[in-house]
């Protein structure tokens, strides 16, 4: 059977990221992922028939490649010395690694949130933002049902990115934030993200939550609640300060706050950065999490559907998931991309009567700079829509696909980002 060239260059690409996998684990990694695109779903026998047309191979085999793969060692045949179990985990660090190899901007944000299956599953996930979605670096998958606390989940998740940013971002002083909303935020949290040296940008409740600011005259520091001092879009209020009065829950920080016109609830969100150094606005940048979530499910790889019930085998399929999802991401944004910089050409027809200008001998010595895309502007197409048809395109015409980087938008400045308020609505 020969191998398309998009899933050669895919399985090479795949043992570069995965040193620890061993062959047959990446090669299976490699189609399970592309056959995700190539369905649309991440179901088992939905992702090998479209495996088994594509490689003209037997549905049969590629099913079974494809389960025996996110099979645990004791459900696998064989000799129990000779079996080998998938350890997803240590995938998250080379994955992060791997979305950063090429990642062409000076900041990154990365999400935290938690989504459920029905009564079946929660999934913890922690996932680098970019571009309306988001690529899953981390998770855990729990039965929906058990009982327990998720700060040693959340607190092992993040553990394992102690190392992952490459060193060429850390010289060139990588700023990244971490953000998750209200329901999530905890003091060890905070301070377990400031650990890693990166930024926490947590939402809080405002119940119970009173802040001092500081100054200069001790007399004058005292406790304020916290919903009083929303500023507004126009003049977001940031100030340093101790949050919370309870000594078990005070911690220093920046609080940011701010309330749209229109909206129920403001934005209150604690950092450790600096308040020149910061903008609540960012917070807007949560809401792609939704968005890939959305992506996993019904918007995407349809995992709603799954017949799964064990947690582990769920986690392994996330994994193929979060490859999948790297490579329509990367393909997406790459067309985006393209398009603004063909659109941010100058306009060189003369008007109607002038004399044209002369052409130039030489080539600009200076390149043209892409110009961002117009913020508040609704994409017609999803970056993860466009990267599934190219993915798709390429897969039907045996062709490859082009190498593409991950090309970060700027940050928000403004609050909400691109949102249009509604009577009591939320901000997202």
């Amino acid at each position: 059977m020969c191998r398309p060239p998009a899933l050669s260059a895919w399985i090479a690409e795949l043992e570069g990221v995965f040193a620890r996998l061993s062959g047959p684990q990446v090669k299976v990694l490699a189609e399970y992922s592309l056959g995700m695109v190539l369905a649309g779903r991440c179901g088992l026998s939905c992702a090998a028939f479209a495996l088994s047309q594509w490689l003209h191979g037997s549905f049969d085999a590629a099913r079974e490649r494809l389960r025996d793969w996110y099979r645990g060692a004791a459900d696998k045949s064989g000799r129990a010395g000779k079996r080998r179990e998938l350890d997803g985990e240590a995938c998250f660090a080379p994955l992060l690694a791997w979305v950063l190899a090429d990642w062409d901007g000076s900041d990154l944000a990365v999400a935290l949130d938690a989504t459920t299956l029905g009564t079946r599953f929660v999934v913890l996930a922690v996932s680098v933002v970019y571009r309306g979605g988001a690529v899953p670096v981390a998770w855990v998958v729990l039965p929906a049902t058990a009982k327990g606390a998720w700060k040693p989940h959340w607190l092992r998740l993040l553990g394992l990115f102690a190392d992952a940013v490459p060193p060429r971002l850390r010289e060139r002083g990588l700023r990244v934030i971490v953000l998750a909303d209200r329901g999530l935020y905890a003091r060890w949290l905070f301070r377990a993200i400031v650990a890693l040296g990166w930024h926490p940008f947590l939402r809080i409740n405002t119940h119970n939550a009173d802040f001092k600011p500081d100054g200069d005259d001790p007399q004058q520091q005292q406790y304020l609640p916290a919903i009083s001092l929303a500023g507004t879009t126009a003049a977001p209020y940031a100030a340093r300060g101790m949050m919370f009065r309870n000594p078990d829950k005070r911690q220093a920080c920046t609080l940011l706050a701010c309330h749209a016109d229109g909206y129920k609830d403001g934005w209150f969100v604690v950092t450790d950065l600096p308040p020149g150094r910061a903008s609540v606005a960012w917070y807007g940048l949560r809401a792609w999490i939704e968005r890939g979530f959305k992506h996993s499910k019904s918007g995407g790889f349809n995992w709603q559907d799954t017949r799964m019930t064990d947690p582990a085998r769920a986690a392994r399929q996330w994994l193929a998931m979060a490859v999948a999802t790297v490579l329509l991401l990367r393909q997406g944004g790459r067309q985006e991309t393209e398009e603004t910089t063909e659109t941010a050409g100058t306009d060189t027809r003369a008007p109607t009567g002038a004399t044209p200008a002369p052409t130039p001998t030489t080539p600009p010595t200076t390149p043209t700079t892409p110009k961002p895309r117009r913020r508040g502007t609704d994409r017609i197409l999803s970056l993860f829509c466009m990267g599934m048809l190219i993915v798709r395109v390429a897969a039907l015409t045996d062709g490859s696909l082009p190498h593409a980087r991950f090309v970060p938008e700027p940050w928000p400045d403004t609050f909400p980002a691109s949102a249009r308020p509604t009577p009591n609505a939320r901000p997202p």
